[in-house]
């Protein structure tokens, strides 16, 4: 069959509405997503940057079940030098127990009593403030209970990637205690949340890290005050950096095997939405460059099923009028469009999901795309009535 390379006015306005919005977004997995995959570990610190003292610090706040599950992988690392900060209220007499009998067994354990309700404030990072004031080592790391160490070396690999100016290393978390052969929608959506902060420091431009895993320096956190200045932000799973953030040479990404924690508890559709809300927040607080850049990959994806369904529909619409003697141009390039954009995102996105933990997801794609596209606009009327 011949080509027809006539094309109407609408077929010229669907052209290039579906090449528009693929191209940009092609463009952005390029420029943020790929950045994850072409991370590539440092060399060994020189003989002046050995191996520092380390704080990891925890919110112990109604997490007996996870402190009893989980602290026992923190306490037992194969570092050096290195103690576990567990904030927590005496009131709690189970957590309280709890941490006596570990302090038994472990004497690299530190117990702070918040000696107040810390329900007037994010209850995480009140406690881990209190924390990093009470640690007694300059590299501290922040995660969450709920949080396993994948690795007896994840202290290690994390303050490895300290250099002599570095204030912020963000790490990595996987929202799966085990190794996933497919990659559900909630753990696609912590996917692509993650791939986006962390492409963006890795192109110096951070503006967020999960709160699951994150290293400061002590002097620098505390310097600025540590999370007062997010406390009123509904953003208790991330650190937005917000006014605080160094210069950007000065944060780092740590993505080496066994530097990650995995999520120990279920990863429900309810428990995915708090944590897009919360990165909303913290987007929402960061620079306006970073904003922008994905707020229009935002839009770029709406516009794309928009004229992607149009497109469809025009096609059938024709082919039911009577079949045309000569095949379509427009289509043609339209299909080359489309299995363009889903090649260069199943090849990007697969790499990343494999090397980052989430697991396989190129086979649902376009399910995955369309059911972001609605979280997206369901979130929306939320985030206005939330500010």
């Amino acid at each position: 069959m011949q080509l027809n390379y006539h094309l109407s006015p609408l077929e010229w306005i669907l052209l290039a509405g579906l090449l528009l919005p693929a191209i940009s977004l092609i463009v952005f997995y390029i420029r943020i997503y790929a950045k994850v995959n072409a991370w590539k570990p440092d060399p060994e610190p020189g003989p002046g940057n050995g191996k520092k003292p380390v704080s990891v610090i925890l919110s112990g706040k109604n997490q007996y079940e996870a402190l009893k599950k989980n602290l026992t992988f923190w306490l037992e690392q194969k570092y050096p030098d290195f103690e576990v900060v567990v904030v927590h209220e005496s009131t709690d007499e189970d957590v309280s127990s709890l941490l006596k009998e570990f302090a038994r067994h472990y004497k690299n354990l530190t117990i702070v009593n918040a000696n107040q309700s810390i329900n007037f404030f994010g209850e995480q990072k009140f406690s881990l403030s209190i924390g990093a004031k009470s640690a007694r080592n300059e590299l501290i790391i922040m995660t969450h209970p709920k949080f396993r160490p994948a690795s007896e070396s994840c202290i290690d690999r994390i303050q490895a990637a300290f250099r002599e100016n570095t204030e912020i290393v963000i790490g990595h978390a996987v929202f799966s205690e085990k190794e996933n052969p497919a990659c559900s929608f909630a753990l696609f959506q912590m996917m692509e949340d993650t791939l986006q902060y962390t492409g963006f420091a890795l192109r110096g431009k951070a503006f967020a890290g999960r709160q699951s895993l994150i290293a400061y320096r002590k002097s620098s956190f505390l310097e600025h005050q540590g999370y007062s200045d997010s406390y009123a932000l509904d953003c208790e799973g991330f650190d937005s950096f917000r006014k605080r953030i160094p210069d950007p040479s000065a944060i780092r990404v740590q993505l080496a095997p066994g530097s990650e924690v995995k999520y120990t508890g279920t990863l429900s559709f309810k428990k995915m939405l708090e944590q897009k809300r919360q990165y909303r927040t913290a987007l929402a607080a960061s620079p306006r460059g970073i904003r922008n850049e994905i707020t229009a990959y935002w839009i770029m994806d709406f516009l794309y099923w928009v004229f992607f369904f149009g497109s469809v529909f025009h096609f059938f619409a024709r082919s039911l009028a009577g079949m045309p003697e000569s095949f379509p141009l427009w289509a043609g390039l339209s299909a080359l469009a489309i299995i363009g954009k889903y090649a260069v995102q199943a090849a990007i996105l697969q790499k990343a999901g494999k090397s980052t933990g989430y697991g396989t997801c190129w086979f649902a794609l376009p399910l995955y795309d369309i059911l972001s596209l609605s979280l997206h606009l369901a979130l929306i009327p939320r985030r206005k009535r939330g500010r």
